[in-house]
């Protein structure tokens, strides 16, 4: 027996789209297909197929089994299968007790993931690291914070999700969602942190930023009549 749709709970109990069939074929003229030893269907021809619907019999426990006649006229029966057709109430609580279980080992996995982080990261300094300082990429490489712009390595503890890696910036000490970046990113961030960091050359004025030109404009006009 083959699902089509819908689902088979799990063990004797199925709700839906179903299949039942003879493996093998050869030397068989005729099957029947019996529940509770009654006819379900009757196929006279290859392949000893009948496909059928939970729905459209009585719920509970069924017997299934099939008669087959073969070329030469002998009849033979095969071993019933004990199955029950259940409703979707109960499909669904079956499910429940299945997904709520496995839901609950993969939260126990992020917050021991989680827990780890913070136990190992933590004791850290929570200090930015300086603009320019060196960094070392692991087995898991290194990422663009997306708080920071900065490169930072990821961590073997971190946490897996569909869009990237949970962790922790080693740049800025946030936490965001990242995603690895190629060495050539990695390279390039790195390269801008230097250049940001180097000092500027003697006689180069370094250039203002708007709130230091603002504040100048202003300690100006003070001696402006």
């Amino acid at each position: 027996m083959s699902r089509n749709f819908e689902n088979a709970i799990g063990g004797s109990q199925i709700r839906g789209d179903f299949t039942l069939s003879l493996v093998p074929e050869s030397g068989v003229s005729q099957v029947t297909f019996l529940m509770d030893g009654q006819p379900m269907a009757t196929v006279n021809t290859p392949p000893f197929r009948f496909r059928f619907n939970t729905g459209d019999y009585p719920l509970g426990w069924h017997e299934l089994s099939a008669e087959v006649v073969t070329a030469d006229g002998q009849v033979f029966y095969t071993p019933a299968r004990r199955i029950e057709f259940v409703s979707a109430e109960v499909e669904r609580q079956a499910m429940v007790r299945i997904l709520v279980p496995l839901l609950g080992g993969v939260l126990g996995l992020m917050a021991l993931g989680m827990g780890l982080q913070f136990l190992l990261l933590g004791r850290k300094s929570s200090q930015p690291l300086p603009l320019g300082a060196p960094r070392k990429y692991g087995l898991v490489g290194g990422a663009i914070c997306p708080r920071c712009k900065r490169a930072t390595p990821l961590h073997l503890w971190s946490i897996t999700l569909g869009v990237g890696r949970l962790d922790r910036c080693e740049a800025c000490g946030r936490w965001s969602v990242m995603r690895r970046a190629t060495p050539a990113e990695l390279a390039a961030a790195e390269q801008a942190e230097r250049q940001q960091a180097a000092p500027s050359a003697p006689g180069v004025v370094s250039p203002q930023s708007e709130e230091e030109r603002l504040r100048e404009l202003l300690d100006r006009s003070r001696f402006l009549d």
